[in-house]
C-alpha cells in the first residue's frame, strides 16, 4: 500500500486536544467526521477537564477542504466523545454511540446511542444507557452496522464485570435496530492478557472476523473467527502485530487489511498489516502515520468514488494539541 497525499482534517494553532475521529461516506457522495474536541488529551491524571464535546465536519470534495466543526453532543461537567464510534445502517442513517465520562476526580462513563436522519445534520435524543457490563461499556461501532442472518445487530464491546475489575472483549446484540442493547457473549477472556476493544467484518465464507486489542505489553492483535452469527468464537490467536484500535478493511483483491495504532516501539504512529488467506498469514504493508508516541490512530477507512482509500485518524499530542488527519491511500493486490 502507498501513501498518496495528506489533508488537514482539523486543526490550528490553539492547544486542543482533536481526538477518536471516525468517517463516514453518506450516500451523497460526501464525507462525514466525527470526533472529540477538548482542551486535555484523553490521558486521564490529575490535570484532566471533563470538557469534551462531540463535533462534526463534512467535505464535499472528496476530503480536500472541510467545514467548519458542527457541535453534536456538549454536557457540562462530562467529556462527551463518540465521533469514533459511528455506524451507518441499511436506511442510510447513522448512529452514534456517545460516551459522557468524569475522569477527573472518581471516574465513571455512560454511553448512550443517538440517531440522525438526516446524514449528521441533526441528532435526536440519546437513548436508552448501553450497559452491559457491572463496570464501564465501551462500544467499538465504525462503518456499517453489522445485521446477522436473522436480523439482530452485533457490536463489539468491552469492558469489566465490576468497577476496576479485569477488562475483556464481547459482542452484544439488539434485536431493535441498535435502539436497545440486551444480551451479550465473551469474545476474548483471559486472566493473563487484558484484552479490550475489537472489530469485526463479514469474510467472504460468512464468518466473522475479529482482531482484537491487548492492553499488556507487548500489546500484540488477536485474531478469532465465529461462524454462527457471532455466538460462539474460536480461542483468540497471536497476531504477528503489535496493534491497538483496529479497523478492518476488504481490499478490492479480496485480501483483508488491518489498519492500527502501531505499539511496536520502532514505529511508532499508525501502519497497516494485510492478509490475503483470510487471517492465516499478515504481512506489514505500510506505515500511515509516523507519531512520535504510542497516543495517536483510531484509524477510520472509506473508500473514495474514485476507488482510493481515505483513511482518518488523530495525531500525537503534541505542540499545538493533536490534530485530526486525512490520507489517501492507494491499494496494491501484489502481496507475498
Amino acid at each position: 500500500m502507498k501513501v498518496i497525499d495528506r489533508v488537514l482534517i482539523a486543526g490550528g494553532p490553539e492547544p486542543l486536544s482533536r481526538a477518536l475521529a471516525g468517517v463516514q461516506l453518506l450516500p451523497n457522495g460526501s464525507l462525514l467526521v466525527g470526533y472529540r474536541l477538548a482542551s486535555r488529551h484523553p490521558v486521564g491524571g490529575h490535570d484532566m477537564i471533563d470538557d469534551g464535546a462531540v463535533v462534526t465536519t463534512r467535505s464535499l470534495d472528496d476530503g480536500r477542504t472541510w467545514s467548519e466543526p458542527r457541535p453534536v453532543a456538549a454536557l457540562p461537567g462530562w467529556d462527551c466523545s463518540g465521533g469514533n464510534r459511528m455506524v451507518q445502517t441499511p436506511e442510510g442513517d447513522l448512529v452514534m454511540f456517545v460516551m459522557r465520562a468524569r475522569r477527573a476526580g472518581r471516574p465513571e462513563s455512560h454511553v448512550h446511542p443517538i440517531r440522525s436522519t438526516d446524514g449528521g445534520l441533526t441528532w435526536g435524543p440519546m437513548g436508552p444507557e448501553m450497559a452491559l457490563f457491572g463496570g464501564s461499556t465501551e462500544p467499538h461501532a465504525m462503518r456499517r452496522a453489522l445485521i446477522t442472518s436473522d436480523g439482530d445487530w452485533v457490536l463489539p464491546v468491552y469492558g469489566a464485570d465490576e468497577p476496576g475489575g479485569d477488562t475483556y472483549a464481547a459482542v452484544a446484540f439488539s434485536s431493535d435496530a441498535g435502539q436497545t442493547w440486551g444480551d451479550k457473549v465473551v469474545l476474548a477472556r483471559s486472566p493473563e492478557v487484558t484484552f479490550y476493544e475489537a472489530d469485526l467484518m463479514r469474510m467472504p465464507d460468512s464468518r466473522l472476523m475479529a482482531v482484537i486489542r491487548t492492553q499488556n505489553p507487548p500489546f500484540d492483535s488477536y485474531l478469532s473467527y465465529s461462524a454462527d452469527e457471532g455466538r460462539t468464537w474460536t480461542e483468540p490467536r497471536r497476531l504477528p502485530f503489535q496493534g491497538q484500535t483496529p479497523f478492518l478493511f476488504e481490499l478490492r483483491s479480496g485480501a483483508i487489511a488491518c489498519f492500527y495504532r502501531d505499539r511496536n516501539p520502532e514505529r511508532p504512529g499508525v501502519s497497516v498489516s494485510v492478509t490475503t488467506d483470510g487471517g492465516g498469514e499478515w504481512v506489514y504493508a505500510a506505515q500511515i502515520y509516523q507519531g512520535t508516541d504510542w497516543n495517536c490512530g483510531y484509524p477510520s477507512v472509506v473508500r473514495l468514488r474514485d476507488g482510493r482509500l481515505f483513511c482518518v485518524y488523530y495525531s500525537c499530542y503534541e505542540g499545538f494539541g493533536s490534530e485530526v488527519h486525512g490520507v489517501y491511500v492507494s491499494e496494491d493486490a501484489d502481496y507475498p
